[in-house]
């Protein structure tokens, strides 16, 4: 009979002739136990000793055992052999017998009888408290003395004085007294350093002009150099408000032979100026020359050896820039750098002239100054040099004053 469902993926498998079914139960269970209760024979002692013997290696499926060895009853026992030695011990004997020790004995001794006097404390401690007396006779020795000495020196001075006395002149028949001269130059400057408030208003009335007939009155030399204003003076466009600050610097020191002042501070955009001040009789005035670093050509123009060179101020400094139109032996080199330090020249001095010697006096080391400055201000006269000169080398011509006031 085929059963009308079919699964090809699950189907009974065909029926055998060692199936059981349920209607025989017994049958199928005895039939079972019988074929799992057969085992192999169980090994015994002797069959693992001769496998051991001959080598071969039984097959043999999963076995679970420790690793004790077996002793065998017929295998012989090692043991642990004894000997026993004499026992006999030989003893060292002291060669030399010790000395018989001999009992300690005490003798005593009286302590001796002190003296009176050292009963007492020694030393610091025994005058401790006690005051030390000075007999009074070495009291008055002492006094008298010191009187004597001072009443002795009383009476030796006039004649101590006349020994030093300056002699008088018999022909003068009088003494005269010299008095200190007084320091050139110092009284000038004391009244400039009284002068700080009148300057910074000079300064101010300067700053603030608009026109050069403004500042003539102001400036030294103004009525003279009223032209030279009107040509060259520049305002400096501050407002009318502005003032120089109160603590804007002032000093005061000695410059082209007389005494000057500069006063130096801060404009409104924050550039600095530096203004000279010099005493015309009771007067003070601003020095416009020294204050604008006036020269009469710009160092543009001379870097292409044009404009006027008669009266230039700058920076002048030590070189060594030699050519074969100004050789070494008979020049000596300097740097003129512009005030604002944007433009420089090549400067010779002829080494026989006085301009040249003046100006190297100013660089030349000293005994006590090792080190020479490194640039100084001046004002010098420019001549043109040799046609194979180049463009910005001048030859100095004079050297009109130190620093950039004019005396």
């Amino acid at each position: 009979m085929h059963p009308n469902l079919s699964d090809p993926n699950n189907h009974v498998p065909d029926v055998s002739a060692d199936d059981c079914w349920d209607d025989d139960e017994e049958e199928c269970l005895s039939h079972e136990i019988k074929i799992s209760t057969v085992l192999p024979p169980r090994r015994t002692v002797a069959d693992r000793a001769s496998a051991e013997t001959t080598g071969e290696i039984p097959q043999s499926g999963l076995r679970i055992e420790s690793n004790l060895v077996r002793v065998l009853a017929s295998e012989p026992l090692h043991r642990i052999e004894v000997q026993e030695f004499n026992g006999d011990v030989i003893r060292l004997e002291e060669a030399e017998t010790p000395p018989p020790k001999v009992a300690r004995q005490v003798k005593y001794h009286e302590r001796g009888v002190r003296a009176e006097s050292e009963k007492g404390p020694r030393g610091e401690g025994r005058e401790w408290g006690i005051a030390d007396r000075t007999p009074v006779r070495w009291t008055l020795a002492a006094g008298a003395g010191v009187a004597a000495i001072v009443i002795l020196a009383m009476v030796f001075l006039p004649m101590f004085n006349a020994m030093n006395a300056p002699k008088i002149d018999p022909e003068k028949g009088a003494l005269k007294v010299e008095i200190e001269e007084k320091i050139e130059g110092m009284e000038a400057q004391d009244r400039l350093l009284m002068k700080q408030s009148e300057a910074m208003q000079i300064f101010r009335a300067y700053a603030q002009a608009v026109d050069s007939d403004e500042i003539v009155p102001l400036v030294r030399n103004g009525a003279a150099m009223k032209e030279a204003l009107r040509a060259h003076w520049q305002p400096l466009e501050v407002s009318k408000s502005w003032a120089p600050a109160s603590n804007s610097s002032w000093g005061v020191m000695e410059q082209a032979g007389h005494a000057c002042a500069l006063l130096e501070g801060t404009l409104p955009d924050h550039s600095k100026f530096t203004a000279y001040f010099i005493n015309e009789g009771d007067r003070l005035l601003l020095d416009w020359k020294a204050t604008s670093v006036f020269s009469s050509a710009p160092f543009t123009l001379l870097e292409q050896n044009r404009g006027d060179p008669s009266e230039i101020r700058g920076m002048i400094s030590t070189a060594d820039y030699y050519t074969s139109a100004w050789p070494e032996e008979d020049y000596q080199c300097y740097r003129f750098l512009s005030p604002d330090g944007q433009s420089s020249l090549w400067c010779y001095g002829r080494r026989d002239s006085q301009s040249g010697a003046a100006i190297n006096e100013l660089f030349r080391k000293g005994e006590i100054i090792e080190e020479s400055q490194s640039s100084r201000k001046i004002t010098l006269r420019l001549e043109r040099g040799p046609a194979e000169a180049q463009p910005n080398q001048w030859l100095i011509g004079e050297m009109l004053h130190i620093d950039w006031l004019a005396p």
